[in-house]
């Protein structure tokens, strides 16, 4: 089985998009923060295992989309992605640290 680099590039976008939100909603909102706690002991836990089912039931959903031309191409949408996401959760957090 070969896996489509389409659909891999395409979950783990749209599971770093999910983690971001899921990161600030949970230090926006502190019922949150408790409901995912309550899941799995932590809410760190409880994201991971959150972000692992959501990236593979992206994958399969994407898994019949066409093959890039380029897997180049979906290797800088995927990581472009998680540098982005990484830059909105650090800049959230530096401005809590800053003003909050």
């Amino acid at each position: 089985m070969r896996l489509n680099t389409t659909a891999l590039a395409r979950a783990t976008s749209g599971v770093t998009w999910l983690v971001v939100i899921l990161t600030l909603w949970a230090d926006l909102s502190v019922p949150f923060k408790a409901f995912l706690a309550g899941l799995a002991g932590h809410h760190w836990v409880a994201k991971s295992l959150i972000a692992t089912t959501a990236f593979v039931l992206f994958y399969f959903l994407f898994r019949k989309a066409r093959e890039s031309e380029s897997p180049l191409g979906n290797v800088v949408f995927a990581v472009a992605s998680v540098i982005l996401g990484s830059l909105i959760i650090f800049s959230f957090y530096l401005w809590h640290f800053l003003f909050g």
